[in-house]
């Protein structure tokens, strides 16, 4: 029984460190041979992430598509805000959708704000489109 114990241990160690390389690897946009960032490709992979089981990735990738300025992550943000079942997940979404500062976006957290099932997720997505748009600029 003391060996089932310890593979159960190896076995979440072994799990923690793949997600913890997993999100390491998701901060860093993609960097050509030349060291330019190919943002394009970070783009790509960012929304990828976005539907990935993993929880904490979604919701880095929602804040790396923001904090990047990657206009190509809205309509796959749009369906997080729409679609996904986890709270954090379509809050997360939202606020990446009102700093890209799109009106697609906007729109999207506005209908949010009127119909999403959860009072905390409304609760959110208003106090998002009553905030200044200074407050949710990553440049200052």
């Amino acid at each position: 029984m003391e060996k089932g114990l310890t593979k159960q241990r190896l076995i979440a160690v072994v799990a923690a460190a793949v997600i913890a390389c997993a999100s390491a690897v998701a901060s860093q946009p993609m960097v050509s041979r030349s060291g330019e960032v190919d943002w394009k490709k970070a783009e790509v992979n960012y929304v990828a992430a976005l539907t990935s089981d993993n929880l904490g990735i979604r919701l880095s990738a929602a804040s790396f598509l923001a904090e990047y300025q990657l206009k190509g992550g809205i309509g796959p943000l749009i369906q997080v805000l729409k679609t996904d079942k986890v709270e954090t997940a379509r809050m997360s979404a939202a606020l990446a959708l009102i700093t890209l500062d799109d009106p697609r976006g906007r729109a999207a957290v506005e209908e949010a704000s009127l119909y999403d099932g959860s009072d905390k997720v409304v609760k959110f997505c208003e106090s998002l489109l009553n905030a200044s748009p200074q407050k949710f600029s990553l440049l200052q």
